[in-house]
């Protein structure tokens, strides 16, 4: 795998969310992933967690990002950060898909939602040293997601 890979190179892939998914193109290093996500209009994933650092960045049309109990109307050009261990979730309530740049540090290369497509950016003479390997874990007892989304009214 080279330090360089050309955008037609990294397949749009689906990524399952459980209920939900999204179209996207990964990449990772060693201690981050890079992830260029688009959520269809009705998009809304489950509140979930990973031990990593997240980085977003709204290219084109708005969603709704919730963090623990608060909620967040991005807009296009918007930036948002996610700390780790976080519960958050996220509602394209709009009637167009949004696009999404996320940055996860370390990365979610060895998450099941991407590792199976996403391209590790490594030079031939480099053995990858892989940063932690977080995981996203669906948060299923004690939250009620419900509660928090009547602030996107």
């Amino acid at each position: 795998m080279p330090l360089h890979v050309p955008g037609d190179q990294v397949h749009e892939e689906v990524a399952d969310m459980g209920d939900t998914s999204f179209s996207t193109q990964a990449v990772y290093g060693n201690s981050a992933s890079l992830m260029f996500a688009t959520r269809p209009p009705g998009y809304h994933s489950r509140p979930h967690r990973h031990d990593c650092e997240q980085l977003n960045l709204l290219r084109a049309g708005a969603v709704w990002v919730f963090i623990e109990d608060r909620a967040f109307h991005l807009k296009a050009g918007d930036f948002l950060r996610i700390p780790a261990g976080a519960v958050h979730w996220a509602w394209n309530k709009s009637d167009a898909p949004c696009e999404m740049v996320e940055v996860h540090s370390p990365g979610l290369q060895a998450d099941p939602t991407i590792r199976e497509f996403a391209v590790g950016l490594f030079d031939e003479r480099e053995t990858p040293a892989l940063a932690g390997t977080p995981v996203t874990e669906f948060v299923t007892d004690g939250f009620d997601a419900a509660v928090v989304e009547k602030l996107a009214e």
